[in-house]
């Protein structure tokens, strides 16, 4: 009973030394020793190994991201939107209002053309809808 608990003992501190010193070997590799990794995995053995691997080695992992392009001014610029005098305004509101709403389908809400759920802009004046 006793030479089986020496031989235990001396196996887990046989894994533990190992362990022990593949975490050293690593952290001398990255330039970053800390003694407290190098006695856990000692203590804990594979437990302490496999502890080391998850928390301290993914985290070591950096990932490189290509970098980020560089976008200069549109060439392009917009055209002044002109407002719309009284009677033009008086004109849509006419139009509008001759427009028969049926049932279930979306209407513009400018000049009451029948629209898409899916359209951003109305097909007939090119309001935004959304």
């Amino acid at each position: 009973m006793q030479l089986e608990l020496i031989i235990a003992i001396a196996a887990w501190l046989l894994v533990g030394a190992i362990s022990a010193a593949y975490v050293l070997m690593d952290m001398r590799k990255s330039k970053d020793v800390k003694a407290a990794w190098v006695v856990i995995a000692f203590l804990l053995g594979i437990v302490g190994l496999v502890l080391y691997i998850f928390l301290v080695k993914k985290k070591a992992v950096e990932v490189t991201y290509p970098p980020k392009p560089e976008y200069s001014a549109p060439a392009y610029k917009f055209d002044k939107v002109e407002k719309k005098t009284a009677a033009e305004e008086a004109g849509a509101a006419q139009a509008k209002s001759n427009v028969k709403q049926i049932e279930g389908i979306p209407r513009c809400p400018d000049c009451g053309a029948a629209i898409s759920e899916r359209d951003f802009d109305c097909p007939k004046c090119d309001r935004k809808l959304r």
